[in-house]
Parts: structure tokens; C-alpha cells; sequence
């Protein structure tokens, strides 16, 4: 008996610390995302180009961004408030959130179907003001992510409107925003490759 009770112990030893790795790693993507924010608006702002294709490119995709992000917080604070409260905790087997879930959802579904019309509205900010917004939402999310606990992985699940049908725990709710928001700010840079490019090829035939 002592044998099993010494054995279980350990097992959730080893499934906390996987935990705690699988929340280190989604709290430094969180970093990385926001430097990668700060240095592409940076560049579109120095550019000092105004309504140039690359800023109006620029403005569209990250206020698709900040509209998802709006959105994914929410639900986020909600349903963690919810299992705070104690009203919609489900038994749990697991300490770990799936996040290849939401990897192959991403990869197969979110950049190649229409998005939702909600979430594709003007937004009417400037590119300092959307920063700024960007960047408030990525610290929730980051706060977030030490900050939810470990229990309420692989726990409720709940539908969003990104993908409809898919039901996501508290932690794939956060990690997908980051990595939707990654996938659009690389749409930026690319943007960027591609104006630079423009850039000194009218360069050489001036």
C-alpha cells in the first residue's frame, strides 16, 4: 500500500513538472510575440510612409488581431471565472493541456477558411494606438498563462466562434490567440520583405 501511495505521489510529481514546463513555454512564445509586435510596427512606423498599401496591410491585419484577441480574452476571463467559481469544473485526468490540438487545428483549418465577418470589421486606429492595444493584450494573455491554474488543464472545454465546433481547454483558449497572432504578425513581416524589395528596385531604375 505504502508502495502505490509512494508511486502516485511521483506520478503527479512527474505530471506537475511537465506542467510547469508546458506553462514556462507558453509564457516565453507570449514574449516572443510581443517583441515580434514591437519591432514590425516599428519598422512600418519609421518608414513614415502614410497610408502607404504596406500601413494599410498592416492596419487590417493587426486589427483582425486585436478583434480575435478581444474576443479569446473574454471567453478566456470568463470561463476562468466560471471554474473559480466551481461552476462548471469537470473531473480531470490529466495535468496537461493538447496544445498539437491546436497546432493541426491551425495548420489545417484557420488560415484557409473565410473568418468570421466579426472579426474582420475596421477598426479605425492608428498604427501607435493598435500597438499599444496589441501589446496591453498580450501581457493579459502572458499574466494569464502563469496565473491560471494548473487544474483547469484539460478541463472545461468550450466552443469559440473561430473555428466553430471546436471546444478548447483555458490553456489552448491562450495558446491559440498567441499563436494566431503570430501567424498574422509573420504576414506582416512578410508584407515588409516584399516593400523593401518594391523599395530598391525603384531605387535602381531611378
Amino acid at each position: 500500500m505504502f508502495f502505490l501511495a509512494g508511486l502516485t505521489i511521483k506520478n503527479v510529481a512527474m505530471k506537475n513538472t511537465q506542467f510547469y514546463q508546458t506553462r514556462l513555454n507558453l509564457n516565453q512564445y507570449g514574449l516572443k510575440i510581443s517583441s515580434e509586435l514591437n519591432t514590425g510596427i516599428r519598422v512600418i512606423i519609421e518608414k513614415k510612409n502614410h497610408l502607404s498599401d504596406l500601413e494599410r496591410n498592416a492596419q487590417e491585419v493587426l486589427g483582425h488581431i486585436y478583434l480575435v484577441n478581444q474576443y479569446l480574452l473574454k471567453k478566456i476571463e470568463k470561463l476562468n471565472t466560471l471554474l473559480n467559481d466551481g461552476l462548471v469544473n469537470q473531473k480531470w485526468e490529466y495535468f496537461e493541456s493538447d496544445f498539437t490540438l491546436v497546432e493541426t487545428m491551425l495548420n489545417v483549418s484557420v488560415f484557409k477558411i473565410k473568418s468570421c465577418s466579426d472579426f474582420n470589421v475596421p477598426v479605425y486606429f492608428s498604427l501607435e494606438e493598435l500597438e499599444l492595444k496589441l501589446a496591453v493584450q498580450l501581457k493579459k494573455l502572458i499574466t494569464l498563462s502563469r496565473t491560471v491554474p494548473s487544474a483547469y488543464a484539460n478541463n472545461y472545454c468550450t466552443e469559440m466562434k473561430v473555428i466553430p465546433g471546436i471546444k478548447l481547454d483555458v490553456y489552448q483558449l491562450i495558446f491559440f490567440a498567441m499563436k494566431h497572432s503570430a501567424h498574422h504578425l509573420n504576414q506582416i513581416s512578410t508584407f515588409i520583405k516584399i516593400n523593401e524589395v518594391f523599395d530598391v528596385d525603384r531605387l535602381v531604375k531611378n
